[in-house]
């Protein structure tokens, strides 16, 4: 039997193919062209949100230092704008923070969805309230993303980034809480000084209505017809009212409320009855200021800054001329224990509705200092007994106002001092 050949076909008849080495690197090359293409996509796209962050930073950075001068004083306030927020803006750094930010352009409007104008000094210029900043880099070289280029129908080019920000004057958040007082609006125009104190009256406002506040101020309730001694008294031991009413809401007159004289001085550092030493936070300082120990009436609060930083107790009723009762706690527990519970927000209302009815509309925010104790019920006469004094700190919206403030943005009810903020 005739024995097969054996092997391939091409060893059979003689036959050796070239080899394809060749096709198998072309492969590789532009399997590799795609595979540095697409790390070039995520490093240069990374590249490129970096610069966008740090063109936002700039651009919100400068929004709000030309916002904080759109306070309405003068026709020159667009220059002042424009210029601050330049300033402010181009103190950032973009591409890694390796070159200066250029801002492009500062443009100003009355609403946030108006048209945008440069800066300008007519008479319009102090209703402009709203400042938009925007910044842009171009030309940004890939660093690797380029090699695509090689590929038919590929043009990938240098890159334009640009950030813009909007940003307005709003009412800020502030940390000190409303007390359940009402000052009469009447008594404390926008005019008033700094530092004028207000007088109200404790005791008899009608012949079966003893103990309530009435003259420039009075004890106001929050949650009409609801409220009364508990809640107003749980506001003056706890931290008060913290979640403000938006303005024009309806707070009521409270009714009989002697009782109020423990919690009131709480605040004070002085516990009696059934207010007692833990149960509620007394301020830094209990030092107390009267007609008596403070003649002319006017700016304690100069005065205040210092034995609060020293955390003075209050003083004793010979100084003030009062007549309280109760456990005086000294500096060492104020230290311990203390909080800034004597700067406090007030209601400003309209007490001439009063005259006609239970309620009265909140017009604004005051910031008053709680200048001494209350003694009724306790004995005595004047100051602490029959009268009873506050020091008025303007309006809680004004610029410097020392109501505590963290400077922070508050909503729609806002009623802290105006700060920059950012809307768009």
């Amino acid at each position: 039997m005739k024995a097969l050949p054996i092997g391939p076909t091409w060893q059979r008849n003689g036959y050796v193919p070239r080899k394809e080495r060749g096709a198998v690197a072309v492969i590789v090359a532009l399997s590799l062209v795609v595979l540095v293409g697409f790390v070039g996509l995520a490093l240069d796209l990374g590249k490129l949100f970096v610069a966008k962050t740090e063109l936002q930073n700039s651009a919100d950075a400068c929004a709000l230092a030309a916002a904080r001068e759109l306070t309405g004083a003068n026709i020159n306030q667009l220059v002042l704008a424009k210029a601050a927020g330049i300033a402010t803006g181009e103190r950032h750094n973009v591409l890694f923070q390796d070159e200066k930010v250029v801002v492009s352009s500062v443009t100003f409007s009355e609403t946030l969805t108006g048209e945008y104008q440069p800066a300008f000094t007519d008479p319009g210029a102090t209703d402009m309230r709203f400042a938009r900043c925007e910044v842009s880099r171009a030309g940004i070289a890939n660093w690797l993303i380029q090699v695509l280029n090689i590929l038919p129908g590929t043009s990938i080019k240098e890159q334009t980034v640009s950030a813009a920000a909007v940003a307005t004057l709003a009412p800020s958040q502030i940390t000190s809480c409303a007390i359940p007082v009402g000052i009469c609006s009447s008594d404390v125009p926008p005019s008033t000084p700094v530092g004028t104190w207000i007088e109200s009256v404790i005791g008899p406002k009608g012949s079966n209505d003893e103990g309530n506040l009435t003259g420039n101020f009075m004890w106001v309730d929050f949650t009409p017809p609801g409220g009364g001694a508990s809640e107003l008294a749980g506001h003056l031991t706890g931290p008060g009212v913290c979640n403000l009413p938006a303005i024009g809401t309806e707070v009521g007159e409270a009714g009989v409320i002697s009782s109020l004289a423990n919690d009131w001085n709480s605040r004070f550092g002085i516990y009696q009855g059934n207010v007692k030493t833990g149960s509620a936070k007394p301020d830094f300082s209990g030092y107390a200021y009267t007609e008596t120990n403070w003649p002319s009436k006017f700016d304690a609060f100069s005065n205040f800054q210092s034995k609060r930083g020293n955390n003075e107790p209050y003083q004793g009723n010979a100084t003030t001329g009062l007549n309280v009762n109760g456990k005086i706690e000294d500096d060492t527990y104020l230290k311990q224990h203390g909080e800034d519970r004597r700067l406090a927000t007030a209601a400003v209302v309209d007490c001439n509705e009063f005259g006609s009815g239970t309620t009265a509309s909140v017009e604004s925010w005051a910031c008053v200092l709680m200048l001494h104790p209350i003694n009724n019920s306790q004995g005595g006469s004047g100051t602490g007994s029959t009268r009873m004094f506050l020091e008025y700190l303007g309006r809680s919206n004004q610029p410097n106002s020392p109501c505590a403030t963290n400077g922070v943005p508050a909503g729609p009810g806002g009623i802290g001092p105006m700060v920059p903020a950012l809307v768009r």
